[in-house]
């Protein structure tokens, strides 16, 4: 008697009442979730677009004091907001401080980080890197080649720690990674240290 009152026609519909706002409530769930699931697929979709493109480009750093500290320039630059970056076509750097050595940096492309912050840029290079560091009174002029080199030009010190091959004057030296400061024209190269120093000519004697 008990079993057989379960199905009674009341109860029939009731049991399929039930069933009817359970499966209408997992089906809302689930509409729920995609909706979700799509809105933060979109907002990363916004996110990761760029927001502006700059051709043939030409930034210059400034000083407290106004004068020039350094210029970036390029083909084309295209700025992602999403985490402050910007990929460059060609770019050029140069340090247009007049109390330090004059040095060229120059790649096949580049990418820009911490454009906002104005105290601190981070520039990327590949391909091709070629730094040059012009001759003055006190040194010899300087070119290293590489594939990828980080530069921070706000406190004057690149690195990497692919191999790099630096002419300085009449010696080439080779080597696997690199720390360098242009302000005080130091240079460390970390392992695999190879030097071609030409011999020294004999001066004749009066």
């Amino acid at each position: 008697m008990k079993i057989s009152a379960l199905f009674t026609p009341n109860n029939l519909r009731l049991w399929l009442l039930v069933m009817f706002v359970g499966l209408a409530s997992l089906a809302s769930y689930w509409v729920l979730e995609i909706i979700r699931s799509n809105d933060k697929n979109g907002a990363q979709a916004v996110r990761t677009r760029p927001d502006y493109y700059v051709d043939n480009f030409n930034f210059v750093k400034m000083l407290p004091n106004g004068q020039s500290k350094y210029r970036i320039v390029g083909t084309e630059l295209i700025h992602y907001p999403d985490d402050d970056h910007a990929d460059v076509t060609l770019p050029v750097m140069t340090n247009l401080d007049a109390t330090q050595p004059p040095l060229t940096v120059r790649s096949e492309r580049g990418v820009i980080k911490n454009i906002a912050n104005q105290s601190e840029n981070e520039v990327h290079l590949y391909e091709k890197v070629v730094v040059n560091r012009h001759k003055t009174d006190i040194s010899a002029h300087l070119q290293l080649d590489t594939e990828y080199l980080l530069a921070y030009p706000d406190k004057n010190t690149m690195q990497t720690d692919l191999p790099v091959r630096i002419l300085a004057g009449d010696t080439i030296t080779t080597g696997v990674g690199l720390r360098a400061n242009n302000a005080t024209q130091q240079m460390q190269i970390l392992s695999n240290v190879y030097s071609i120093v030409p011999p020294r000519t004999n001066q004749k004697r009066p």
